[in-house]
């Protein structure tokens, strides 16, 4: 993954989804599959007992980790079933997923953070990954002009202080319409990180409104930012923000 995210290019894709028909997938489920510990037949049924998830946008995804520890920085009780490879995203196939979320962690609760990288397969990718077969990219399925390159989110390994995060939310809770704020690094193709910090408004909100809240915002990210990090401010409703709502931090939560 940081392979591709730092540069990508046909050899780094092919060398991930390689490694992902090698990678174990803890998989959450409503109910424990098994009450005994160990290897197990997988039943047909499995699929069915997957605890899928809706994004902010409202779309229905899968969630599965890397390795149990970044499972229950999640969840701390959940039941889980571990899938490898084809195994795995043939299984997902079989539910209404339309993306696979890996290692995300709890937003809603101030102490948690993201303790592994994490990323998105989308439905296209991970069509091909069930049949055994590496996702080739076509031009229906590559990148607008203007569309978000390949990205990896992460957390900068010296994260803001709780200073700057309470400076951050006291500058949100001058404009009533902002409901939230999330933070994550983003690393580009090129490499370079960006700390970005993504603004939620109510539904109804206006345009007008938005302008000068982003405005605010953005000033002060910079701010209280160290000078030597780029720095973005992206809304919720985007693609890469919608992204960072499910896997990022979130540092603000308007009361109501």
């Amino acid at each position: 993954m940081l392979a591709v995210a730092h540069h990508d290019s046909p050899e780094n894709r092919r060398a991930l989804y390689e490694s992902m028909f090698k990678t174990w997938f803890l998989v959450p489920t409503m109910e424990a599959v098994s009450e005994t510990p160990g290897f197990h037949d997988i039943q047909e049924s499995t699929a069915a007992t997957f605890s899928l998830e809706h994004d902010s946008a409202g779309q229905v995804v899968a969630v599965a980790f890397t390795d149990e520890e970044a499972l229950r920085n999640w969840n701390k009780s959940i039941p889980w079933i571990a899938l490898q490879g084809a195994s795995f995203f043939q299984a997902v196939l079989s539910t209404e997923a339309e993306e696979i979320v890996i290692n995300p962690y709890e937003p809603e609760d101030p102490d948690s953070k993201m303790i592994r990288p994490g990323g998105r397969v989308t439905r296209w990718e991970f069509e091909a990954l069930a049949s055994g077969e590496l996702p080739q990219a076509d031009p229906a399925n590559s990148p607008e002009p203007n569309e978000t390159p390949s990205v990896l989110l992460t957390m900068p390994k010296d994260m803001p202080s709780a200073e700057t995060w309470n400076l951050l939310a006291a500058a949100a809770k001058a404009f009533p319409e902002v409901t939230g704020m999330y933070f994550s690094q983003v690393i580009y193709p090129d490499g370079n990180p960006h700390w970005t910090v993504v603004v939620e408004f109510v539904p109804e909100v206006s345009s007008q409104q938005i302008g000068p809240a982003m405005s605010a915002l953005d000033s002060e990210a910079r701010r209280v930012f160290p000078e030597n990090v780029a720095t973005d401010l992206l809304l919720a409703s985007t693609p890469l923000g919608q992204s960072i709502t499910v896997s990022g931090k979130k540092f603000y939560n308007a009361t109501r």
